[in-house]
């Protein structure tokens, strides 16, 4: 009788490359066996900063209130997976003349010195990286979020790219270890790590993560033939059906069915970008000015005296996020890959809202352009009046940034992966933006860490350091402490290009993390 060993030997070189179809096999092999979820990591982004008096909770540690801007979290069930962080600083180390929202970007992934800024052919103040962003150093670091095996080791993605100076800074949270040399505006030739830049279209995003399921993998021509067959209303699985049956006859008893279980996740997403492909505009994004990306003294629609906008685009925006974050949502559930980023929109946000304004509420207006017209930090808030109304305006769309996010987060509770887990217990979610306020302040900053519960983290508390001396690396340094639980984080990471000043350096943030039972 032909043994199993032989039998799975066979049907994996017959794959010719279809990583995704061998990963559902064997998680089906260590589900059976009784093996736990693995870890897993997604950055999110906001832009814009916050406003300090209408973000703060009243209370502190468990016994807190949500504010307004954070009531979506409590409403969505989500408070025991929700840490709520407010008062942590930058390092001061060297900003490179960028910009405060450009270098924000960059100060917030990497934790490094800007080296200077890019010759774009725009303004001079978009911000090099000087190391890697921490989802990168995690992929690095921690083995277990890395797929060895695996041609996609993670995505990154926008919901809006637009810009109002072609700058990359504004649109990117990943940049890589490896390394070009550039001339940069003031400092003369400099190394930056270079970006890696987001993916726009959800068709993309949703090609290049599951085209490992085809026969041959994840090539070009098989992400271009998968949306293709988006347009047709088929299937990545329909390239695979004869493989799924044999997988089912391979797997574990009690496990085939879970094969089922994977394909509605992808399905699932599959029918959104199907409708949005053939209902929609076609390209998955929002549409695109002409040549966005001028320069304000070149005449730009999007300078800061021209923030009216002749249409709400909250609504495609929410569509486009939808789509981005159901597709990381499905690759974490099937185990395609195990990090993402994903950004709302650029940290000079151009996305135009209505609604949201006190004194207007019938005309819409850009988020990031509205914003100049607040040129200190409120806090606290200022008397009623023009200057108010533009401050709760800025307050109204970080809420509904609140909302959209945990709308994802509350499916990312519910939804189960193979191995039986919540994907929220074991998914680390980082959300960040790029300054603290309007005035471009590199504090207090606000930040948010979501779920893992499995992996040790604490949910359900308020911290605020304002006064203290924390700095923003200690919320990654807490983060590696959950994935590097038996190791010194410190030590592990000494040779990483985030700063590690002694002034004020602490290290991981006690409280945020324990070792889980």
């Amino acid at each position: 009788m032909t043994s199993y060993r032989f039998r799975r030997r066979s049907f994996l070189a017959s794959l010719g490359g279809a990583f995704g179809l061998s990963t559902l096999l064997s998680n089906l092999e260590a589900s059976a066996e009784g093996a736990g979820s693995p870890p897993r990591f997604l950055m999110l982004f906001w832009p814009v900063g916050t406003v300090a008096p209408l973000f703060r909770p009243q209370g502190a540690g468990r016994d807190y209130t949500p504010s307004a801007i954070l009531q979506p979290f409590e409403t969505a069930g989500l408070r025991d997976d929700t840490i709520v962080l407010f008062g942590t600083a930058d390092h001061g180390v060297s900003t490179g003349n960028s910009g405060g929202s450009e270098g924000g970007v960059v100060l917030r992934t990497t934790g490094a010195p800007i080296p200077g800024t890019r010759v774009n052919g725009g303004e001079a103040d978009d911000a090099l990286a000087g190391g890697p962003s921490f989802d990168q150093i995690f992929l690095k670091h921690v083995p277990e979020l890395s797929r060895a095996d695996s041609a996609v080791k993670f995505v990154n993605a926008i919901g809006d790219a637009r810009v109002d100076s072609k700058e990359t800074s504004s649109v990117c949270l990943s940049y890589g270890y490896a390394t070009r040399t550039v001339t940069s505006v003031r400092n003369g030739d400099v190394t930056e790590n270079i970006p890696l830049l987001p993916e726009l279209s959800p068709a993309q995003a949703y090609a290049k993560t599951f085209a490992g399921f085809m026969p041959g993998g994840a090539t070009d021509t098989n992400r271009q033939e998968l949306i293709r067959a988006l347009q047709l209303r088929k299937s990545v699985l329909d390239y695979a059906l004869g493989e799924l049956a044999r997988i089912k006859q391979l797997a574990p008893a009690g496990e085939s069915d879970k094969i089922d279980f994977h394909a509605e996740a992808i399905r699932k997403v599959e029918q959104q970008l199907t409708d949005e492909l053939r209902g929609g505009s076609g390209s998955c994004a929002l549409p695109q000015e002409p040549d966005p990306a001028l320069s304000a003294s070149s005449g730009s629609k999007f300078y800061y005296g021209n923030a009216e906008a002749e249409a709400d685009e909250s609504a495609r925006l929410a569509e486009l996020g939808s789509l981005h974050l159901g597709i990381i949502r499905a690759a974490f559930q099937c185990d395609v890959l195990r990090v993402a980023t994903f950004m709302w929109a650029s940290s000079v946000n151009q996305v135009a809202f209505g609604g949201m304004h006190p004194a207007y509420p019938d005309r819409f207006f850009r988020h990031h352009p509205l914003s100049h017209q607040v040129s200190v930090t409120p806090d606290p808030l200022p008397a009623p009046g023009p200057l108010r109304d533009t401050v709760e305006f800025l307050a109204n769309v970080h809420t509904w940034f609140n909302q959209r996010t945990a709308e994802f987060l509350k499916t990312l509770k519910e939804t189960r992966d193979v191995f039986g887990a919540s994907l929220l217990d074991n998914t680390i979610i980082p959300f960040v933006t790029d300054t603290a306020s309007t005035s471009h302040a590199r504090s207090p900053l606000p930040s948010l860490i979501f779920g893992g519960r499995k992996l040790g983290m604490q949910g359900g508390q308020y911290l605020n350091f304002e006064g203290a001396v924390r700095k923003h690396n200690d919320v990654w340094l807490s983060i590696a402490q959950a994935y590097l639980p038996n190791v010194d984080v410190m030590a592990t990471l000494a040779d990483e290009a985030f700063a590690k000043s002694a002034s004020g350096f602490t290290g991981p943030i006690p409280g945020l993390w324990s070792n889980p039972v």
